[in-house]
This record gives structure tokens, sequence and C-alpha cells, in this order.
């Protein structure tokens, strides 16, 4: 009989452990050193609008720093579908292997939050870890995306500039042309 009320004791006080674990990480807040992510561009955020759910995970992104673990682990989930979303349909602008690829970091790092946000025993070191890498993921897509806009940009200024180039060099040769048909015509 003393080893059953001893036993129950101990189950007792394991069970009010849980409750105050559970407690403590429902009032804790995680993330509070997540850097703010870098706007994107004008021109990016043209094109991204057409990217249906993009919009969406940028802002679960953005609101992703100093939340509790509640909102932490739906949002994972969002970022989690949301990624996946946006892998099978990336617009033709932003359809590059380096954009693709910082998709593709981005998604894992949401799956891998979505994983240790929702383990039974919370690790908030681990936790803390996957928030920092995923912000990273996000950082560096958003990078990406604007650094391939610019490159655009860069790419058609040249393509302009070489026409331009061409054009005059026609313009050159046809008067040489055209001089020579008199310089011909009137010997």
């Amino acid at each position: 009989m003393l080893v059953t009320i001893v036993v129950s004791c101990a189950e007792i006080s394991e069970d009010e452990k849980d409750t105050a674990t559970e407690t403590q990480d429902v009032n804790t807040r995680y993330g509070k050193n997540l850097v703010t992510l870098p706007p994107l561009t004008e021109v990016a955020k043209n094109e991204t609008a057409q990217w249906s759910v993009f919009d969406d995970l940028e802002a679960n992104l953005i609101t992703l720093k100093n939340q509790p673990i509640g909102v932490i682990r739906a949002k994972s989930e969002q970022m989690s579908a949301q990624s996946d979303s946006l892998l099978k349909k990336i617009p033709e602008a932003l359809d590059t292997r380096p954009v693709y690829a910082r998709m593709v970091l981005a998604n894992t790092r949401a799956k891998l939050l979505e994983q240790v946000a929702n383990y039974d025993r919370l690790d908030s070191l681990q936790l803390e870890e996957s928030l920092q890498e995923m912000n990273l993921a996000g950082a560096n897509l958003f990078i990406e995306i604007n650094r391939t806009f610019k490159k655009n940009k860069i790419d058609d200024e040249l393509k302009e500039t070489e026409k331009k180039e061409l054009e005059k060099q026609q313009r050159f040769l046809d008067s040489v042309y055209q001089a020579e048909i008199i310089d011909n015509n009137s010997n």
C-alpha cells in the first residue's frame, strides 16, 4: 500500500511538472532576435503579386518575431503549405535556378520549423535555432528575388545599349556605302 501511494505521488508530481511546463510555454515568446527581412523592390513586388500565395508567406515570415508557441505552430504549418504551393508554380520572371534553390531551402526550413514546433517536448533552443534558420532562408529568398530583377534590368540596359551601337554602326556603314555609290557614279 505504501508503494502505491509513493507511485501515485510521483505520477501527480510528473503531471504537475508537465502542466507547469505547458503554462510556461504558452507565456514564453520565441524569435525575439529575428532580423527584419529585406524589403522587396517595387518591380519585385509587382511580379510577386502574380504569385498568389507569396504575400501570405511574406506576412507569416514578418510576423514570426516574438510570438508564443501556439502562434509559431500555426504560422509554421501555414508557411509549410504556402511554400509547397509556391514551388509548384513559379512566375516566369522568377523561374531561375537561384530563386528556385532559395525557394526549396525556404520550403525545407518551413517544414523543419513545423516539425520542431510540434514536438511533444518542446526544445526551446532548437526552436530558436529553427526560427533563425527560417528567417535567414526567407531573407535569402527576398534578396535573390531582388537580385534577379536587378540583374534583368542590367541585362535589358546592356541589350538596349548594344542595339543602339549596332544601329549607329549600321548608319555609318550605310553612309559609307552611299558615299561609294555617289563616288562611283561621278567617275
